[in-house]
C-alpha cells in the first residue's frame, strides 16, 4: 500500500469524526424530536454528517499543507489554543461527559484549530524572530484593558454576538498597541532599570488604589454596582474564545501592517508622534480615568436627590442640568456663562456610544476631564524638566490629591476649569501663539468667570507686554459675550447673562465675615486639605443625607488630622513644601521658570483674595489652585528632578498619599451606605 492511501484513509477518519460529531452535536440540540420516526431520525443525522464530512475532507488538505511548513512548537501552540478555545465553551455549558458533550468538544475544536491555521505562517515568523513572549505579554496587557471596556459596554450590548463582535474589534484594534507597548517597555528597561523599576511601582501603587476602593464599594453594595465594570459571567467563554483564537492572527495583523507599510504610514502621522513622544503621560491619564469613573458611579449615585452632600457641590443641579432636558439652574446663577455649550455636546456623544444613557456618558466626561487634568500636568513639568519619571511623580500627587479624587469623580463643573487653567500654562510654556491662548481661555471663563483673572494675570506675568493684554481680554470678553447667547440659544432660560449686574446678587450669599478661623481655614484649604484629605466633618439636620465638610462656618467649624497616618502624611507633605520654597530661592537666579512660577503664586494670590471672604466650603473650589500649587512646587523642586533620593521619596510620599486619601473613600461609602438599606 502506499503513503498516499494511509494519508487518505486518515483524512477519511478525520473528516468522518469531524462531520459526525457537528451533526450529532446540532441535530441533538437543536433538531431532535422525540415525534421523528427511527428513519426520520437516521436521515436527519446522516445527511448532515456526510454533507459536513465532505467539507471537511476536502479542506484538510489544505490545512495539512500549511501544518506542514510549520515547526513543531507551532503547531502544539495552535492545538492548545483551540484546546482551551473548546474547552471554555464546552465546561460552562457541559458539565456531564457524554457522547453530545464529547460531539460538541470534538466539533468545537476541529472549528477553532481550522481557523488558527492561516494564521500559522506568520505566528512561525513571530517565533523565528524569539518575539514570541513580546507577543503574549503584549496580548496579556491588551486582553485585561480589552476585559474592562468589554465589561463595561455589556451594561448596553448583552447580545452574545454583539460581545463577540465588541471584542474582536477591541482586540484588533488594541492588540497590536500592546505588542509594540511592551516593545518599548523592554526597550525602557533596558536603557534604564532605574527608571523602569520607579515607573513601574508608581503604576503598581495606582492599581493598589483602584483595587482599594473596589474594596470598599463592594462593602457597600447599595451604592457600587461591580457589575458595571465586570463581563456577565454567561459571556465569559464568547470573550475568552475570541481573547484566545485572536492570538495566531496578532501575528498577521503584525505582519501586515509592517509589510504593507502600514506602520510606518500610521507613524509618520502627527496623532501617532504626539502619544509616541507622551506615552507614560498617556498611559498615567488612563489609569487616572478608570479610577475617576469607578468613584464616579458612586458619588454620583442616582437616589443622591439633594445638593450639598459632597463638600457644598451641586452635584444634582448638575447631574440634572447635564444629563436631562431641566437645564434652567435653580439657583439662578450667571457665574458659568456656557458651561452648557461646552459640556452638554460632550455628554450626549459619550450617551450615543451607551444607547442613550446620558448619566454614564457624564461619569465619562467628568472622569476625561480628570485625566486630562493629571495629562496636562505631566506634559507641564515634563516640559520644563525633561524627565519622564519626575514628571509622572509629581502628575500623580495631582492625581491623587483629596481635590482631584472628589472633584475629578463628581459631576460638577471644577474639574474642567482645573483642565482649562492647566492648558492655558501648558501653551504659555509652549509659546504657542495669542489666538491659541484665546481659544484656551474660553472654556475657562465660560466655565466660571473668575478664572478669567487668572489666565489674564498669569500672560502678563510671563509676557510683560501690555499690548498683548490690551488685546487679550478685549478678544476674550467679547467672544465670552456671544457665546453666552448662544448658550441661552440652544438651552433656553439656562440661568441669567453675566452681563447683567442684577444676576450677581445671587453670590451675596455666598460672603462670610472674616476671622481667625476663617484665615486658617484658608491656610489650611489652599496647602493642606486640598492634597491631604483630613477627616471630614460629619453633619447631620439639613438635608436627608449626612454632610461632609472639611470647614463648616456655619457652625465654626473645621476639619483636623487626628489620626496618626494623617497626621504622618500632613508633615511629610508640609516638609516637602518647605524643601521648595527653600529651593525655590536658593535657584532662584538658575531656574528658566521663574515667570511661570511667579504667575502660579499670583494665581494662588487671587484666589486667596477671593476666598478670604467668600464661600462656605472652601474645598469645593480647590481645584481652581490646587494645580497651582502643584506646578508651582514640581517647578521648584526642578532642581532634584533627576535625583534617585528625591524620586523615590516622592514615591514613598504617592504610596502615604493614596493611602490616606482612600480612607476619605472609605468613610464617604460607609456613612452613606445605612441610608439605603
Amino acid at each position: 500500500m502506499t503513503k498516499q492511501f494511509f494519508i487518505n484513509i486518515r483524512q477519511i477518519f478525520l473528516s468522518a469524526v469531524i462531520g459526525g460529531s457537528a451533526s450529532y452535536a446540532l441535530v441533538y440540540y437543536y433538531f431532535y424530536n422525540n415525534n421523528f420516526s427511527a428513519t426520520d431520525q437516521f436521515f436527519l443525522f446522516a445527511v448532515p454528517a456526510v454533507s459536513a464530512m465532505i467539507c471537511a475532507y476536502f479542506l484538510l488538505p489544505f490545512i495539512e499543507k500549511t501544518l506542514i511548513q510549520s515547526s513543531v512548537l507551532t503547531r502544539i501552540i495552535l492545538l492548545v489554543f483551540a484546546l482551551l478555545s473548546a474547552l471554555m465553551i464546552k465546561v460552562p455549558i457541559l458539565r456531564a461527559v457524554d457522547l453530545f458533550s464529547a460531539s460538541v468538544f470534538i466539533s468545537l475544536l476541529a472549528v477553532f484549530f481550522a481557523g488558527t491555521v492561516p494564521a500559522a505562517p506568520f505566528l512561525q515568523k513571530v517565533i523565528g524572530t524569539k518575539n514570541l513572549p513580546r507577543l503574549l505579554f503584549g496580548w496579556a496587557f491588551s486582553t485585561i484593558i480589552i476585559y474592562i471596556i468589554t465589561g463595561f459596554l455589556d451594561n448596553y450590548y448583552s447580545n452574545f454576538i454583539e460581545i463577540v463582535f465588541i471584542a474582536l474589534t477591541l482586540h484588533l484594534l488594541i492588540g497590536p498597541t500592546g505588542y509594540l507597548l511592551v516593545k518599548r517597555l523592554g526597550d525602557f528597561a533596558k536603557q534604564n532599570k532605574i527608571d523602569f523599576i520607579l515607573t513601574l511601582a508608581l503604576f503598581l501603587v495606582l492599581f493598589m488604589f483602584t483595587g482599594i476602593t473596589f474594596q470598599y464599594g463592594k462593602q457597600s453594595p447599595v451604592l457600587f454596582t461591580p457589575e458595571y465594570f465586570l463581563l456577565d459571567q454567561s459571556l465569559l467563554p464568547a470573550f475568552g474564545v475570541v481573547s484566545v483564537l485572536i492570538i495566531p492572527w496578532q501575528a498577521w495583523i503584525l505582519f501586515k501592517l509592517e509589510s504593507l507599510g502600514i506602520r510606518e504610514k500610521i507613524k509618520s502621522t502627527k496623532l501617532y508622534v504626539y502619544i509616541d513622544e507622551n506615552l507614560a503621560g498617556v498611559v498615567l491619564a488612563l489609569a487616572f480615568f478608570a479610577i475617576y469613573l469607578l468613584i464616579a458611579t458612586v458619588l454620583n449615585h442616582p437616589r443622591f436627590d439633594v445638593d450639598d452632600i459632597f463638600f457644598d457641590a451641586d452635584s444634582l443641579n448638575w447631574r440634572l442640568r447635564l444629563t436631562t432636558d431641566n437645564w434652567q439652574d435653580y439657583y439662578w446663577r450667571s457665574v458659568h456663562p456656557f458651561v452648557l455649550l461646552l459640556l452638554k455636546p460632550l455628554i450626549d456623544l459619550a450617551a450615543i456610544l451607551l444607547r442613550g444613557d446620558k448619566l454614564f456618558g457624564a461619569y465619562i466626561v467628568v472622569a476625561t476631564g480628570g485625566a486630562l487634568s493629571v495629562f496636562l500636568s505631566w506634559k507641564f513639568i515634563k516640559g520644563v524638566t525633561g524627565n519622564v519619571v519626575y514628571a509622572s511623580l509629581v502628575a500623580s500627587i495631582l492625581g491623587l490629591s483629596a481635590s482631584h479624587i472628589i472633584f475629578g469623580s463628581l459631576i460638577e463643573t471644577y474639574i474642567f476649569s482645573a483642565a482649562s487653567l492647566l492648558l492655558f500654562y501648558l501653551l504659555l510654556l509652549e509659546g504657542r501663539p495669542l489666538s491659541a491662548l484665546v481659544l484656551a481661555s474660553l472654556p475657562a471663563i465660560g466655565i466660571t468667570l473668575s478664572n478669567f483673572a487668572q489666565n489674564a494675570l498669569a500672560l502678563f506675568t510671563v509676557k510683560t507686554n501690555l499690548k498683548v493684554i490690551l488685546r487679550f481680554v478685549p478678544v476674550v470678553l467679547v467672544l465670552l459675550v456671544q457665546l453666552s447667547l448662544l448658550n441661552n440659544l440652544f438651552f433656553p432660560g439656562a440661568h441669567p447673562f453675566f452681563f447683567i449686574p442684577s444676576a450677581l446678587l445671587a453670590e451675596e450669599q455666598n460672603i462670610f465675615p472674616l476671622n481667625a478661623l476663617r484665615i486658617q481655614a484658608v491656610t489650611r484649604a489652599f496647602l493642606f486639605h486640598n492634597v491631604v484629605a483630613p477627616t471630614p466633618i460629619l453633619y447631620t439636620g439639613d438635608i436627608p443625607f449626612t454632610q461632609f465638610r472639611f470647614f463648616k462656618p456655619e457652625i465654626n467649624k473645621l476639619s483636623v488630622y487626628d489620626t496618626y497616618l494623617q497626621t504622618f502624611t500632613a508633615w511629610f507633605w508640609l516638609v516637602l513644601i518647605l524643601l521648595g520654597i527653600a529651593t525655590f530661592l536658593i535657584n532662584y537666579k538658575k531656574y528658566n521658570s521663574n515667570r511661570l512660577s511667579l504667575a502660579l503664586i499670583g494665581c494662588m494670590l487671587l484666589n486667596i483674595g477671593l476666598h478670604l471672604r467668600y464661600g462656605k466650603e472652601l474645598f469645593l473650589y480647590s481645584p481652581n489652585w490646587t494645580y497651582a500649587l502643584i506646578l508651582l512646587l514640581g517647578l521648584a523642586w526642578q532642581g532634584f528632578a533627576k535625583d534617585r533620593w528625591f524620586q523615590v521619596t516622592l514615591l514613598i510620599f504617592v504610596v502615604f498619599l493614596m493611602i490616606n486619601n482612600s480612607l476619605l473613600l472609605g468613610t464617604i461609602f460607609g456613612v452613606l451606605e445605612p441610608y439605603f438599606n
